[in-house]
């Protein structure tokens, strides 16, 4: 009751006074990066958690408020803003408690295979008729919403396999060329948010998919990509497309429900990390800005951001910050192959070959002497995930389809994936 509180006591300061800067900033890992060692403490913390309802109070919302979220702008700013809900109540127990974020591409080729799937993290795939977890930190618990039933996965491959997910250049390729947000979230959706959660299946395949911790490290890596892009398009107050009553507006109320509720706290006081409760970052992805960025409007009405400090801007949707550059600069030398690659990457074709060509190596071949194994197609998303969503089938097949056309024209120059 207290923390409630206090969240709707700095919506009203906010509100108020303006922008709040965090004091304490923290940062959110890779969950690439964690040890058994850092596993185990997350596990001490979400089972407290557990023991508390927490997982059911925070299902239950989610289920609560899933239309109004889903297809809609709300999208990136509702799940931003519940899973920081999630990871504050997690730092009441363990101060140091941040939630990782799980890059899914880079483990899209076998996602089964991914070692946050192996039994000291996350576990595999559920188990008997039900699916039930019986590994990893999650392991044989019983959640008691929508019902009592045991947590559980059910890989999409059918055979202990998961169908592939979302490369990174596909990401990348959004990032580079969606300069409104009603397309970015589009395209998000309609790739690698439905994807992970089909491939998992079980808990993570329904409107209360907050029951499997995954949920979190997804939707972090889903927060990570929008700050990524927000900074990319130099558009951090960027916010159109549907909202629940008509066109979204930065005035908009974050939907809640009475179990999570953030005292009825706008859009744009969550749309600039460092500020107003926000005090995060992630360890691939831009900085916080040193102070609250000046709002302007373009030539077409959009706000865009004044730019401050000395935040680095990256073009890529890969956490593997290392590759970024190898990434970009064979992509710049498809585009000189491929004519048709340009649409997909107008930041890259914008960009030099001074700087872009200057140590280049040439494509890394394979043992036998040809090239690398080529991009492989994401699965197409499920007929039954795109009526619960409210999707438009048309918009999420050409979506699939652009994929694939991406990915054939990569295919078929000499880019290879540094992933």
């Amino acid at each position: 009751m207290a923390f409630k509180l206090l969240v709707i006591a700095l919506a009203s300061l906010v509100a108020a006074q303006g922008p709040v800067q965090c004091d304490d900033m923290r940062v959110r890992r890779s969950a690439h990066s964690l040890t058994d060692s850092d596993w185990q403490t997350m596990q001490t913390v979400l089972s407290k958690l557990h023991l508390d309802g927490q997982f059911g109070r925070f299902a239950r919302t989610h289920d609560a408020v899933f239309d109004n979220v889903h297809g809609h702008s709300a999208f990136f700013p509702f799940h931003r803003r519940f899973v920081l809900e999630f990871e504050n109540l997690g730092r009441q127990i363990d101060p140091s408690f941040t939630i990782p974020y799980w890059d899914t591409t880079r483990d899209y080729r076998t996602p089964e295979s991914s070692p946050i799937l192996r039994s000291a993290a996350l576990g595999g795939n559920g188990e008997g008729p039900q699916g039930c977890l019986q590994s990893g930190i999650q392991g044989n618990w019983t959640l008691g919403f929508p019902n009592r039933h045991c947590l559980s996965r059910r890989f999409s491959g059918g055979d202990g396999s998961i169908l592939p997910w979302v490369p990174a250049e596909l990401i990348s390729s959004f990032i580079q060329r969606d300069d409104q947000l009603s397309d970015f979230r589009e395209h998000i959706e309609f790739s690698i948010h439905g994807a992970t959660h089909i491939g998992l299946g079980g808990d993570a395949g329904t409107r209360y998919a907050p029951n499997d911790f995954f949920f979190y490290m997804h939707h972090a890596n889903i927060d990570r990509l929008w700050w990524q892009w927000q900074n990319s398009q130099s558009r951090l107050f960027e916010y159109n497309g549907p909202g629940t009553h008509g066109e979204a507006q930065l005035s908009d109320i974050i939907p809640e429900d009475r179990a999570v509720s953030f005292g009825s706290q706008a859009v744009g006081s969550v749309m600039v990390l460092g500020f107003n409760g926000m005090c995060y970052f992630y360890d691939s992805a831009p900085n916080a800005p040193s102070r609250y960025p000046g709002a302007s409007s373009d030539d077409n009405g959009r706000m865009k951001i004044t730019p401050v400090g000395n935040t680095t801007v990256s073009f890529s949707g890969s956490s593997n910050t290392a590759s970024h550059e190898l990434e970009m600069s064979r992509i710049h030398r498809a585009l000189g192959e491929q004519a048709e690659l340009r649409e997909f990457f107008p930041k890259v074709a914008l960009l030099g070959p001074s700087r872009m060509e200057i140590n280049s190596p040439s494509p890394p071949k394979d043992k036998c002497g040809g090239y690398k194994k080529a991009l492989v197609y994401p699965a197409r998303m499920k007929e039954d995930w795109v009526k619960m969503h409210g999707f438009v089938p048309e918009r999420v097949e050409k979506v699939y389809r652009d994929a694939c056309r991406l990915i054939d024209l990569l295919n078929n120059s000499t880019y290879v994936s540094p992933y």
